[in-house]
This record gives structure tokens, C-alpha cells and sequence, in this order.
């Protein structure tokens, strides 16, 4: 691992995954739990008409990169400076296989 991508790894994020709890009335429950925690290097996702998409509300879209891993997955979340972002996309470019690339797109709690 090249000592410049190191160093842009300054933030630190929570990957977080869906999971199914029993509740004390023994219905099911869907929550978030916290699977990891690591440094990542957090950048605003672009501008633009191919940002923009055609969407109908202004969600911060942020791409995040962080060392290789293998249980992410999409529709996961993550969680950075008390704000929670959804995978929308991973990019593993098989010329940089110590990283990933995140596309996130804020969600509104």
C-alpha cells in the first residue's frame, strides 16, 4: 500500500448492515448494526447535471474510499460525523486492488 494513499485516510467512518432482532414482545425488528469501523478518505461527489441525475431532492452525495475488503455489500451504511450515508455503488479497480471506492448518498433519519 503506497504511503499517499495512507495518507489521504484521515476521517473515520462505521460500516453499518441491516439486521433482524427479536423484540422483548418477541416481534422481528429491523436495525442498524455497526460491522466495522476504519479510515477512509471522505470527498464531495461532483456537481453537475450527471450529479444532479434528475433528482427531485439535494442529498449530499460523498465518495468514499477505503482500504480492500470483502463484506461490503450495497444498501449498506455508513456512518461519518453523526450523519448516515448509503452505499449506492462499489468501484474496485482491479489497478488499485488495496482500495474501494463508496458512492453514498445521505439519508435522512
Amino acid at each position: 500500500m503506497s504511503a499517499e494513499f495512507a495518507g489521504t485516510l484521515t476521517q473515520r467512518v462505521e460500516l453499518q448492515r441491516l439486521v433482524s432482532v427479536r423484540t422483548a414482545a418477541g416481534l422481528s425488528r429491523r436495525v442498524w448494526e455497526t460491522f466495522a469501523s476504519c479510515v477512509a478518505s471522505v470527498t464531495p461527489d461532483g456537481t453537475g447535471s450527471e450529479a444532479e441525475g434528475m433528482t427531485l431532492s439535494a442529498l449530499a452525495r460523498y465518495r468514499v474510499v477505503i482500504r480492500a475488503r470483502k463484506d461490503l455489500r450495497i444498501e449498506q451504511r455508513l456512518r461519518w460525523r453523526e450523519r448516515h450515508f448509503l452505499v449506492k455503488q462499489i468501484i474496485e479497480d482491479p489497478r488499485l486492488p488495496d482500495r474501494i471506492q463508496l458512492r453514498c448518498e445521505e439519508v435522512r433519519a
